[in-house]
């Protein structure tokens, strides 16, 4: 694999496909753009493939890769945050000419209604990871809750961006996929720039106990039907 590769993290239903989709050009016979799903998602609409979660990393089986040079790698919801993100360190590593590109979160904000505190957990270690929060489907009954979740991170200096997605026009594609880094973890930067207490090792969501066990867990949400 060569090329960017962008990482989608997102809960159920926040239109981070249909939002991504504006990347590829509906003319283009041959997209240069590929996304590649965990086996939970599908589509009808864009190139994908489907990676498999083996010995705690991704593989990827039988990838075309021809013409390729954007990537677009959507994370699972059904396994532990921090346990993809270091792996995804790995995946980088072994594929030499490919680059990160942004870490994207997409939140539907019918989510933040009455948000219990593993959910809460949860966005706070991806604002973490994140260059961009992705906020869909905001409605009058979940406007206070969004807007107290961009005050958090606004007062707490988080250099993130942010985006409400419009219902009823393109979303501003080009800025989301700008290619200024953004995030605070420095999990991906080349080692050799960072102090001690930068390393990947000593990342809050990703350094260990003595026994193992994460610091900071990220628990996985209860995705409930909304």
């Amino acid at each position: 694999m060569k090329g960017v590769l962008h990482v989608i993290v997102g809960t159920p239903d926040s239109n981070r496909r249909s939002t991504l989709a504006h990347a590829i050009n509906p003319t283009d016979k041959n997209p240069s753009s590929h996304f590649l799903f965990p086996h939970e998602l599908e589509s009808t609409e864009l190139p994908f493939s489907h990676w498999e979660w083996i010995d705690h990393g991704f593989k990827i089986k039988n990838l075309e890769e021809e013409n390729i040079n954007e990537w677009f790698l959507f994370l699972s919801n059904q396994i532990d945050l921090a346990d993809q993100f270091e792996s995804l360190q790995e995946f980088l590593d072994q594929e030499e000419e490919l680059e990160i590109g942004r870490i994207i979160t997409f939140i539907n904000s019918e989510y933040l209604n009455d948000a219990k505190d593993q959910l809460l957990d949860w966005i706070d270690g991806c604002a973490h990871f994140s260059d961009v929060f992705c906020f869909s489907n905001r409605t009058n009954q979940n406007s206070q809750s969004l807007g107290s979740i961009l005050d958090r991170y606004k007062t707490m200096r988080y250099p993130m961006e942010t985006f409400i997605l419009p219902k009823s026009k393109d979303p501003p594609i080009d800025q989301i996929l700008c290619p200024v880094a953004r995030r605070i973890t420095h999990i991906f930067d080349p080692i050799d720039m960072l102090d001690p207490e930068e390393s990947p090792a000593e990342d809050p969501f990703l350094k260990r106990q003595a026994n193992g066990k994460r610091v900071k867990p990220l628990f996985i949400p209860e995705w409930i039907m909304i």
